[in-house]
């Protein structure tokens, strides 16, 4: 799988180097980052990348039990992101900050009226907070499977089986 860049936090460290250049307040409330990631590759060819994310801390009533919102904050910064990036590679430097530009400006063009309605924060995290919970179901199914093989193993290691 190939490195994907986000940006600093208490449970993430770059690998390289990003800064976020603008904050917007939505009228949802809701406020809207724009990193920028972009770096050198070799010789004068860079990587230009975007990043928008909206961070929306969710409350344990917005899960289906306390046990989900637990394990919620336990592998999590606490956080349910939206996140769009839009990455392009070989870009000469003299054109790295048109780019970067136009990738912006097409992109809040485009996405700010779908992340300012009024009902984005709570479809976002109804999404996404279900897939956490199946998630987490899933990684529990395989925990019990595991473990379910390592009784049977120990059990059948010195038998002999004609």
């Amino acid at each position: 799988m190939a490195y994907r860049w986000f940006p600093p936090s208490k449970k993430n460290k770059p690998l390289w180097e990003g800064k976020m250049v603008e904050k917007i307040e939505l009228e949802n409330g809701l406020i809207l980052e724009i990193w920028n990631y972009s770096r050198k590759l070799a010789g004068d060819r860079w990587l230009v990348g975007f990043l928008a994310q909206i961070g929306i801390t969710p409350s344990e009533k917005d899960f289906s039990n306390s046990e989900y919102y637990n394990k919620f904050l336990e592998k999590t910064d606490g956080k349910v992101y939206y996140r769009y990036r839009k990455e392009r590679h070989f870009v000469p430097e003299d054109a790295v900050s048109t780019i970067f530009s136009n990738i912006k400006e097409n992109f809040l063009r485009a996405a700010l009226p779908y992340l300012s309605h009024p009902d984005f924060k709570e479809k976002l995290l109804k999404n996404e907070l279900k897939q956490f919970e199946k998630q987490m179901d899933w990684e529990e199914e395989i925990r019990k499977k595991d473990e379910e093989i390592e009784k049977l193993e120990k059990i059948w290691k010195d038998k002999k089986i004609f």
